[in-house]
């Protein structure tokens, strides 16, 4: 009895080694084949290793290390801590996945030039300046169903330029859960030509709704006026509220 549990113990312990020294070379030569990653200067095993370069349609993310959680994996979840850098700012998060096909991330921490931002999300006619920092708590998705995310956005320094330079000071997104279990949003500022202060969300059947008042103050010039009656209706006193709901459809 004791023989068989002594050869069991040596042929699990000898199947993890194996699978703990998987090498992830020959994995991400799959995902440069089959995938519009480019992973360069791989090292390291599967479940701990390092990529110097990936490079996504042109979006590149150098240094990137990554460790297995496997304890996770008897909570359902395969989960992935990540360490990277994109244009020199560091990027930390845990990501991943359950077995029931729904993604996560946790404790993302990230920062971003505005522009960079902006060309990210391919917004025409905009030229944004400073700093997007991201602190996400958790966020989650499956596909076909609406996203889900606590944390905060804080862009600092924050400036957009339409037909004129109009500068926000420093803006803050909350991100949290609704009462109905949707993606809302409180949005606010400090400093600025105009002060913010509003909300977005997510409504049932992929639908969202903004509504965000905006009021220019002291500092804000007749062209940054015009510019936000382009796009938000004006009230008494001065004030512009920007109302919408429609389907993400359109914007997505």
């Amino acid at each position: 009895m004791k023989k068989r549990h002594y050869i069991l113990t040596a042929v699990i312990s000898y199947l993890a080694l194996l699978i703990a020294t998987i090498p992830a070379m020959p994995v991400i030569d799959l995902v440069n084949k089959n995938t519009p990653a480019n992973v360069q200067g791989v090292s390291g095993t599967l479940w701990n290793g390092k990529a110097l370069l990936i490079d996504i349609n042109n979006i590149k993310i150098d240094n990137t290390e990554w460790s297995f959680n496997l304890w996770k994996l008897f909570l359902g979840k395969i989960a992935i801590d990540i360490n990277a850098q994109f244009l020199d700012n560091d990027i930390i998060a845990e990501t991943g996945s359950s077995f029931l096909g729904r993604f996560f991330i946790n404790d993302l921490y990230a920062k971003v030039p505005a522009q960079q931002a902006a060309e990210l999300a391919n917004l025409p006619l905009v030229q944004l300046s400073g700093i997007i920092s991201l602190d996400i708590e958790s966020a989650q998705w499956k596909q076909g169903e609406l996203p889900l995310a606590n944390g905060e956005i804080t862009w600092r320094d924050a400036a957009v330029t339409v037909a004129d330079t109009a500068s926000l000071g420093n803006v803050t997104i909350l991100l949290s859960e609704s009462d109905q279990q949707l993606l809302n949003a409180e949005i606010k500022n400090q400093g600025g030509d105009i002060k913010i202060n509003g909300t977005a969300g997510l409504l049932p059947v992929a639908d969202y709704t903004v509504d965000i008042k905006l009021l220019p103050t002291a500092t804000a010039n007749n062209n940054i006026k015009q510019t936000l009656g382009m796009f938000a209706q004006r009230q008494n006193k001065g004030e512009y509220t920007l109302k919408k709901t429609g389907s993400l459809n359109q914007i997505m």
